[in-house]
């Protein structure tokens, strides 16, 4: 049966629980990629156990641990093997006995329960070491009925002892889904395959495992109502392992992002296993030839004209060619396009100029690369050649008065240009000419010698006529050093 969505359950499971379960069953080799059953899938359903322990007793018959699998198996199929809240002299007896194993979460389980076997399941023996003791019993028949299956599967029982390594292989075959990396060693947050994110449990003895594999997850409500997912029964594996056993499940991934301190794009090259970092190799630009950088991905080289571009915008980092005349160029450019739309001039707006400085930031790694760039050829492509000669003369950078004078225009975004003038700088001038092909009037700044406006007007004509006279026999006591017509 392949289509379990359509499949006709008395009681249909929901969507989700559905699609973990058959995720899970991928993840262990059960099912295959269209969904349907493999051979080591029908081996595993000879164990009435959790897939992932029988995954796991399948698996053991090639690390040569089949009996300590089956225990590992006996050991969790029913309630807490070890009581949590001890005493201190308990502790200290779990201490002298097991050592300082920092492996796995198993191997104390096995040992206590090695000590109660061997004291007959004595209650003052299971007591002194903080064992359940129904539980310990327990324990045998399921090991027995584990290994008589094992048997009849053609597993063999009677391997000599194996590694540690190799149980702990085993055990990762069967807890693939469940591999955690440790996020930092002041806490105990880790980050699980898939995207998801969870707790290791104080009680674990891998606390100083990078990498390790979960066999009990559990979700835990706190005081604030917040629920927090608990890792516990861990044991630590290697990466190497992941990559010699689910090499098709390693992907590598390259992750740009900008260093504020150093100013510069960093590119890091990361290997995966199911979305979790498992090596982190890191490329500086700073301290890399450009001939390095010059063959990274092209989807590196975008990324990092992004970032360096999102920070020029938000005025982190400064072009230094960026300046007055350039705004002026972009202002002149939109103000004509509105003038004169039958020009088919195409104007620069925010989202364009956020792409002209990605295009001059484009090849670059760090502010060192940008900080002189030739901005101005880079906005002035945005023309061809001949609009660019439009633009030059019906918005023109200075204008050309008929005294020789060639005064600096200003332009704005919410009103018409301007030009602030000395009345000495205006003799000989009638009026002023117009910009966008003769429609648009300049307004012009009058300025007395001080540099202070006398008159701001768009018609100079009725200036000379009207305003000058009066101007002139208050300017001529105020300075008579200059000259006055």
């Amino acid at each position: 049966m392949r289509d379990l969505k359509n499949f006709r359950w008395l009681e249909p499971p929901d969507e989700l629980s559905l699609y973990r379960a058959e995720s899970l069953l991928r993840d262990l080799g059960a099912l295959d990629a269209q969904g349907a059953i493999t051979e080591t899938g029908r081996r595993m359903l000879a164990f009435p156990v959790h897939p992932r322990y029988s995954r796991m007793l399948i698996a053991a018959e090639e690390y040569h641990c089949v009996r300590q699998a089956a225990m590992i198996a006996a050991l969790t199929q029913g309630r807490d093997l070890l009581l949590r809240k001890v005493d201190r002299s308990v502790e200290q007896f779990r201490e002298d006995l097991f050592g300082e194993e920092q492996e796995s979460d198993f191997w104390v389980m096995m040992r206590a329960w090695n000590y109660a076997a061997k004291n007959n399941f004595n209650l003052d023996a299971c007591r002194r070491i903080g064992v359940h003791g129904i539980t310990a019993r327990q324990v045998k028949p399921l090991l027995d009925t584990f290994l008589k299956i094992a048997e009849q599967e053609g597993l063999h029982t009677d391997h000599p002892m194996p590694s540690d390594d190799e149980i702990r292989k085993c055990v990762l075959v069967g807890f693939s889904d469940r591999v955690a990396k440790r996020l930092d060693s002041g806490t105990l947050r880790c980050a699980l395959s898939h995207g998801r994110f969870g707790l290791l449990s104080r009680d674990s003895v891998v606390q100083s495992a990078p990498f390790f594999v979960a066999a009990e997850i559990s979700e835990i409500e706190g005081r604030d109502k917040t629920v927090s997912t608990l890792l516990s029964m861990a044991t630590a594996i290697e990466t190497e392992w992941l990559e010699e056993l689910y090499p098709d499940e390693i992907t590598a991934q390259t992750f740009v992002t900008y260093n504020s301190t150093a100013r510069c794009v960093q590119a890091e090259e990361q290997l995966l296993f199911r979305d979790i970092p498992l090596v982190k190799k890191t490329l500086d630009p700073q301290n890399s030839s450009k001939g390095i950088l010059a063959k990274m991905p092209a989807d590196f080289v975008n990324k990092a004209a992004e970032l360096l571009a999102e920070e020029v915008l938000a005025g982190r980092l400064v072009l230094k060619n960026w300046d007055h005349s350039v705004d002026q160029w972009i202002l002149r450019l939109n103000c004509l396009a509105q003038w004169c739309p039958e020009l088919g001039l195409a104007p620069i707006t925010d989202e364009d100029r956020k792409a002209i400085i990605q295009e001059i930031c484009h090849g670059s790694f760090s502010y060192k690369d940008i900080k002189e760039a030739d901005v101005k050829t880079a906005v002035k492509s945005w023309l061809s050649y001949e609009q660019q000669r439009i633009l030059e003369k019906q918005a023109p950078e200075r204008l050309t008065l008929p005294n020789g004078r060639k005064p600096k225009l200003t332009y704005v975004s919410d009103g018409l240009p301007f030009v602030a003038m000395r009345i000495q700088e205006l003799f000989d001038v009638k009026a002023m000419p117009k910009l966008g092909m003769g429609r648009v009037p300049i307004v012009l700044h009058i300025l007395a010698p001080n540099m202070r406006p006398v008159q701001v007007t768009q018609d100079l004509e009725n200036f000379w006529k009207e305003h000058y006279p009066k101007i002139k026999s208050e300017m001529q006591r105020k300075y008579p050093k200059h000259q006055w017509r």
